[in-house]
């Protein structure tokens, strides 16, 4: 994957987009004892894992101090413990999981947690009818049943070596809501759960307050009386308010407030490499696109390496592939930067194109978005672009309203599902619109593989195909940071790019 000769003029570009930070302070801020502040970078879109969507990093975070899942997963030894889930076997079929719970797991507002609750949240997501967005990574299960209060049955379609991670995942499927506050339309803005920290309050656009579960199961864990979760869009400003103390923690993949604060020593620098991806989808279904000599085409004029270099400075790495080091997929047929190679494929397809690239109003946003059409119109594609809020992106991709699209693969410790979802034909998460009987029946077989070694081996077939047809490209692997004041103790590296901060603790 050669850097080419572009990469100066790119660099030339990189160092116009890098503004210094205006050096100011915040007021300082009349903290509650025992408050925790976390500047956020959007808002969320909702905690209903129906009305919701996605809840991106920024939900993860807060989520999780809301709700649990039935297990914890632990990413540096890689194994399950029990959570609202005391223990778990599977049958000899490999069809049927039978989890049994904790007794004493209270929802906020006194209410038993039970297996009709585990069922009732996961059987809706399953219904077809509810179109949920989560729907396409777990619909290897069949069902869920409550068979008393404490034991709920999932069944399979078919063995799936899956599961386990998305009993664990806080991503939306995962945490277990109130039955009753989702029947009563409450849970995608006032959630209901059973985790540390409770529901208090909720500014669009400002904050989301929460406050310490006096009734939490394992309540001598946590020592936080309140988090306030503050949001604030513009990076420098985030990053100026962790300097002031008007946060104390704050989450960021830009490279240059990443590499400023690695030299601070009043900040505590957290790191951890995982799976995943940032990507971009190229939507196969109609137009330009439809021609796998324009996708190619495309690949071929995006020099990654030098995105890598000018957005994250290097504090993220090139991916050929979204599997991290779960295993080596070699250099999985990724198409590298070859200009020359673009201008022959647009040469055979013979038409001028003109395209249009969704992306958020961040400056992230904004400079991918730049250098996609910087590259583009070095081969002769002319490029739109179209900035908007991260709610408006999500609505318009899982939409297909884009031609050229931001997106991400979130890390997992197992990342056949997103990919499974990702090429099937039948999956309402294949937001590129590519795919083929082959690719279906090799997804398949990833899907129902029942020894790790097969599974892992279709997952490089399929992302090799991924790349062959440029149905996405990638921009960065997964390696997550976050920063904290050093009042701040208890905050484990970034898992999945959250922080959980629901064992943070203030010196």
């Amino acid at each position: 994957m050669p850097h080419g000769h572009g990469l100066e003029n790119l660099r030339a570009f990189g160092r116009a987009l890098t503004v210094a930070a205006v050096a100011f302070a915040l007021p300082a801020a009349a903290f509650a004892a025992g408050e925790l502040r976390v500047g956020l970078e959007t808002d969320v879109s909702g905690f209903d894992a129906v009305e919701g969507g996605v809840l991106g990093q920024t939900g993860e975070i807060v989520m999780r101090t809301l709700q649990e899942p039935l297990v914890r997963y632990d990413p540096d030894s890689r194994e399950y413990s029990p959570l609202l889930a005391t223990e778990w076997e599977l049958d000899d079929s490999g069809t049927r999981w039978t989890f049994r719970l904790r007794d004493d797991i209270r929802f906020h507002d006194g209410s038993p947690l039970t297996a009709a609750d585990v069922a009732a949240h996961y059987n809706r997501i399953l219904d077809p009818a509810q179109k949920s967005r989560s729907r396409s990574f777990i619909d290897a299960i069949a069902g869920a049943e409550a068979v008393d209060a404490t034991t709920v049955v999932f069944t399979l379609k078919h063995p799936w070596l899956g599961f386990m991670p998305y009993m664990a995942t806080t991503s939306m499927s995962g945490p277990i809501p109130s039955r009753a506050n989702v029947e009563a339309g409450k849970q995608n803005r006032s959630p209901l759960g059973s985790g540390p920290f409770r529901f208090v309050e909720w500014t669009p656009g400002d904050r989301i307050v929460v406050e310490k579960n006096p009734d939490y199961h394992d309540a001598a864990s946590i020592t936080l009386d309140r988090i306030v979760f503050k949001v604030l869009p513009d990076t420098q400003t985030r990053f100026a308010a962790l300097k002031s103390g008007e946060v104390d923690v704050i989450w960021t993949d830009r490279g240059q407030t990443i590499r400023q604060a690695e030299k601070d020593g009043d900040l505590v620098a957290l790191q951890r490499a995982g799976a995943g991806a940032e990507t971009i989808l190229l939507n196969a279904r109609s137009g330009p696109l439809a021609d796998l000599r324009v996708r190619q085409a495309i690949a071929h004029a995006f020099n990654q390496p030098a995105v890598v270099k000018i957005i994250w400075q290097d504090t993220k790495p090139v991916a050929v592939d979204a599997l991290g080091d779960i295993v080596d997929c070699g250099d999985a047929g990724y198409l590298g930067y070859d200009p020359a190679k673009a201008k022959a494929l647009l040469a055979d397809y013979g038409q001028p194109v003109s395209l249009t690239m969704v992306h958020t109003a961040t400056p992230r946003g904004r400079e991918i978005g730049t250098l996609m059409q910087q590259m583009l119109k070095a081969v002769g594609i002319a490029l739109e672009l179209v900035p908007v809020d991260q709610t408006t992106l999500i609505t318009r991709t899982f939409k297909r309203e884009f031609d050229i699209v931001g997106w991400r693969m979130s890390d997992s410790p197992d990342m056949g599902p997103q990919l499974y979802a990702l090429v099937r034909s039948d999956s309402s998460y294949n937001l590129s619109g590519y795919s083929t009987p082959e690719l279906d029946e090799m997804a398949q077989a990833m899907r129902t593989a029942t020894t790790m070694e097969e599974r892992l081996a279709l997952q490089c077939a399929i992302s090799t195909e991924i790349n062959q047809a440029a149905s996405q490209l990638h921009w960065g692997g997964g390696r997550f940071h976050a920063f904290t004041s050093r009042r701040v103790k208890g905050v484990p590296p970034p898992y999945r790019g959250a922080v959980d901060v629901t064992r943070a603790r203030i010196d």
